[in-house]
């Protein structure tokens, strides 16, 4: 990443007169160069922050914080959040996510989560502002932004049988809905290919399902592939069609599929059964590599996968103990060298550095949260 840069104080110095006091009022801090993004999740916020000061080795989330706004009113909760290419805008998810379902796992009690109050919000990173917001009805569980055609995709959770959970395909400029797609029961996992070609979205007790998003609705393939009990996470590998999906449950482990047919997949690697639980995947950009947190009893372990050959190796793993998190998303910064995990109960953002397997841990706000953290290319 790059550094970042300050405002020089410029000072006057008059021939045989000695220099003017400063004025501390006049030293202006600089808009970061490199801006992150985070959902707080029951902090009923977002906040702005400079990413080089937040990873850098004796950074907080305070020495790196720029401002913090509240989307809507409370209630409603910021639960993940993805960055446009072009670095202009974030579109964010108000949810209480699947909390309903793993808060047994971090204390959290289901009365305790607000209900309502579920939308998408469209943020515009250079005045930090919401420029549009789309209540839903149903409970959005993870976004992707297709942005060579404008488009915002988002998975929405529907239920249990017969109530299905669905695909929503929204206008990017105006979160104007394009159109719904129903796809299972238990909709979580959605993610796009770097090509634009492929799509892949997970009903956690039916399976994979592929798309061209192009046509969304014409190309969802009608059976899914089922890999396990509970399927939660998918992301493609960068460059590629191959789609790695994080199964949850019977078994607790990684798959990786070529979903280069849309209506034949088929399983190319499979990782070993893990002790803990994978719920989400991020694709490390540039590079065949992904990273995926297991959740386990009083701690979390972080793999870092390379998947340019087959079998798949391990680059890094890494347990963090002593932190209370069911992790619902991760993300990795523009560059490939940072992942983010955020450990909600335990009120902690964990960073990971992908180039040297260093953990770091930046305390969060005063109620649970972050959930997820974007880095604007």
């Amino acid at each position: 990443m790059r550094s970042l840069g300050v405002y020089a104080l410029v000072l006057a110095l008059g021939c045989g007169t000695a220099p003017p006091e400063e004025d501390p009022r006049s030293i202006l801090p600089a808009e970061p160069t490199t801006v992150a993004v985070s959902a707080d999740w029951f902090n009923d916020s977002v906040s702005f922050l400079d990413a080089d000061t937040l990873v850098a080795t004796d950074g907080t989330r305070d020495s790196a914080l720029v401002e913090t706004i509240n989307l809507s009113p409370s209630g409603r909760l910021p639960l993940v959040l993805d960055a446009t290419e072009d670095g202009r805008h974030a579109v964010v998810l108000l949810s209480p996510g699947v909390i309903a379902f793993v808060g047994d796992r971090v204390g959290i009690a289901s009365e305790d989560v607000p209900e309502g109050g579920n939308a998408i919000v469209l943020l515009d990173l250079t005045t930090r502002q919401p420029v549009a917001t789309v209540p839903t009805d149903d409970i959005p569980i993870m976004v992707a932004i297709d942005d060579p055609r404008q488009q915002v995709f988002v998975s929405f959770f529907g239920g249990a049988p017969p109530a299905m959970g669905s695909i929503g395909v929204y206008d990017l400029n105006s979160l104007r809905e394009i159109t719904r797609i129903e796809v299972a029961p238990f909709v979580e996992g959605l993610a796009l290919n770097d090509a634009g070609t492929r799509g892949a979205v997970i009903g956690a007790t039916a399976g994979l399902h592929l798309f061209d998003p192009d046509d969304p609705a014409n190309t969802l393939s009608s059976t899914p592939l089922r890999l396990a009990d509970d399927s939660s996470g998918v992301a493609f590998v960068a460059g590629t069609d191959r789609v790695v999906v994080a199964n949850s449950v019977n078994p607790s482990n990684y798959v990786v599929v070529d979903a280069t047919d849309l209506d034949n997949p088929a399983v190319v690697d499979e990782g070993a059964e893990l002790d803990g639980v994978p719920y989400m995947v991020a694709a490390v950009p540039t590079r065949p590599e992904v990273v995926m947190p297991v959740t386990a009893d009083r701690g979390i372990r972080l793999l870092h996968l390379d998947l340019s050959a087959t079998p798949g190796r391990v680059l890094h793993d890494v347990q963090v103990d002593d932190i209370v998190t069911f992790p619902q998303a991760i993300t990795v910064d523009p560059t490939g060298r940072y992942a983010f995990v955020g450990a909600a109960a335990s009120r902690e953002l964990i960073i990971f550095d992908l180039e040297t397997g260093a953990v770091h841990r930046r305390t969060w706000l005063n109620e649970l949260g972050p959930t997820s953290l974007a880095v604007a290319p």
